[in-house]
């Protein structure tokens, strides 16, 4: 779990500083005491929240991969205030070096959200395990496969993230009307969907879930809540796709290979939307070998929401392959080959924007899938005495 945490900071500081242009500045006062008086607040500015959540969701990975890791010290010092004492100190750093970067700036507002991210992550470390520790035999769960819950985690943020509710009715009959003036039947977007929600109901199965159906109805909610959700417009495919997608889970959930069959359905419509609108071009863009380019120059509220998305599908692909075959490192390998392939082919289809980040997710989400195994009991463990004496029947002659 280590290997997750330092990967995720890493991750954060490539994103603080990404470009990476620093320019020497003569400062009034130490970086310290800038940071600390530096506080901008405008709470009637949508602009003012909007950087409030993202902060947020930025250091949630890292506290939640940190309290995940110092869990092995078995020392509740330790798993929860290191964590957000790192977070603390890394947002800090990051801050201050901000004032030697341009379009940058230091702030202590950015600094307070990053330490309340690391917090919730903590929290939701806690909840994980909470989850995922809980006695196997219960009227709820009866296995649990961690990689299955960490994906339904990430399928559940996407769908609502930011978190941050809509209030005005405006809104709300804005995305009422284009919902119903929109196309009811877009092949791609329901296709893409029904292959999600069909993966939904493996993962439910896999993360021990009993009444799978009445789990994934209930998950049916998180549809029409969207509507609550700042910046979430919804389209008929929203709805058409989930209900496809529970039919689906239906018909195959007793069949023996289900698991790679919901993998191909998944796979075949990330691909088909990789492709779309299939008008290839003669002039070739340029493939970016900078990872994760294309994110970093987007907004950071819609590139956490993509970036959630990808996650939730390669890592569903990677994950419902290995099941299927025996072997997480292979399913790793045909998953990032093909979304290679597909980034390939887009250096000739306009809109797209190929580069390497989508294989590299694809390797980075199998890496933490064999961390998040259960580990296996140490050899040296004294063996379970009652689980090793064979049950015994009263001696009759």
């Amino acid at each position: 779990m280590f290997a997750i945490f330092i990967t995720v900071i890493g991750l954060i500081i490539y994103g603080s500083f990404y470009p990476w242009a620093f320019e020497a500045r003569q400062l009034f006062e130490n970086p310290f005491w800038i940071l600390l008086h530096s506080w901008v607040i405008d709470l009637h500015s949508r602009r003012f929240w909007a950087d409030v959540t993202v902060n947020i969701a930025i250091y949630v990975p890292l506290g939640m991969s940190g309290y995940l890791a110092f869990r092995r010290f078995h020392s509740k010092v330790l798993e929860i205030v290191v964590p957000i004492l790192i977070g603390a100190t890394l947002s800090a750093l990051i801050e201050m070096a901000q004032l030697f970067t341009p379009h940058r700036n230091c702030s202590a507002v950015d600094w307070t959200t990053n330490i309340l991210g690391a917090v919730f992550g903590v929290l939701l470390g806690f909840i994980f395990t909470q989850i995922v520790d809980l006695p196997a035999t219960g009227p709820l769960f009866v296995v649990r496969d961690r990689a299955a819950v960490a994906l339904l985690f990430c399928w559940v943020a996407f769908l609502l993230f930011p978190f941050f509710p809509v209030t005005a009715l405006a809104v709300w009959r804005y995305k009422l009307v284009g919902l119903v003036h929109g196309l009811w039947f877009i092949p791609i977007p329901v296709f893409l969907k029904a292959a999600e929600w069909f993966v939904v109901g493996r993962l439910l199965c896999a993360a021990g879930a009993d009444a799978t159906l009445g789990w994934l109805g209930g998950l049916l909610l998180l549809i029409p809540a969207q509507f609550a959700i700042i910046d979430h417009n919804l389209i008929p495919a929203d709805f058409v796709g989930p209900v496809l997608g529970c039919l689906l889970f239906v018909v195959f959930r007793r069949v023996r290979q289900a698991d790679g069959i919901a993998g191909i359905f998944l796979i075949l419509a990330v691909t088909l939307r990789g492709l779309d609108p299939f008008h290839f071009d003669a002039r070739t863009q340029a493939f970016s070998w900078i990872p994760f380019l294309g994110l970093l120059n987007t907004a950071w509220q819609a590139a956490i929401t993509i970036l959630l998305e990808k996650c939730f599908q390669y890592g569903a692909s990677v994950w419902l392959f290995g099941r299927c075959f025996g072997s997480m490192s292979g399913a790793a390998v045909v998953v990032a080959v093909l979304l290679a392939v597909i980034e390939g082919l887009q250096t000739r289809i306009p809109g797209h924007t190929p580069e390497i980040t989508d294989p590299l997710l694809a390797v980075l989400l199998s890496l933490g899938f064999f961390v998040l195994r259960r580990p296996q009991a140490s050899p040296i463990d004294p063996p379970d005495e009652k689980a090793a004496e064979p049950d015994r029947l009263p001696y009759t002659r």
